[in-house]
């Protein structure tokens, strides 16, 4: 019976896991949230980059502990569901998943491509 719900979703509608949730559009205050919420995730990236090759697969495991953590109050964020409903009822797919449509949604990928053409270029003497 659920499946039959699940199948008439618009394109910006999914389940997280028996949730029904908007895929949401980024506005500048979501924006703002979304930003003081990514507090962890560059950081552990820089190590993730950084750590000696004997100590890598330490610090990659170390890093995903505490990258899934902040992914998942940045989901919680952004879909308006509860972090511990998340924690303990969604999937990693579906995880993915909704991220994954937020980013389509928002057009983030042509939107970093604009962004770069702002940037001054480089020009050679």
């Amino acid at each position: 019976m659920l499946n039959i719900f699940k199948n008439s979703l618009t394109g910006n509608e999914m389940y997280l896991h028996e949730k029904k949730v908007e895929i949401p559009k980024l506005t500048p205050d979501r924006w703002k949230k979304l930003f003081e919420k990514v507090d962890m995730l560059p950081g552990l990236i820089v190590q993730v980059l950084l750590a000696p090759k004997k100590d890598f697969y330490t610090v990659v495991v170390s890093a995903c502990q505490l990258a899934l953590d902040e992914v998942t109050e940045i989901v919680a964020l952004l879909s308006e569901v509860e972090v511990d409903y998340i924690r303990k009822n969604v999937a990693l797919h579906e995880i993915i998943e909704f991220l994954t449509k937020t980013v389509q949604r928002n057009k983030l990928d042509e939107m970093a491509k604009n962004l770069k053409s702002l940037l001054p270029q480089k020009t050679e003497v």
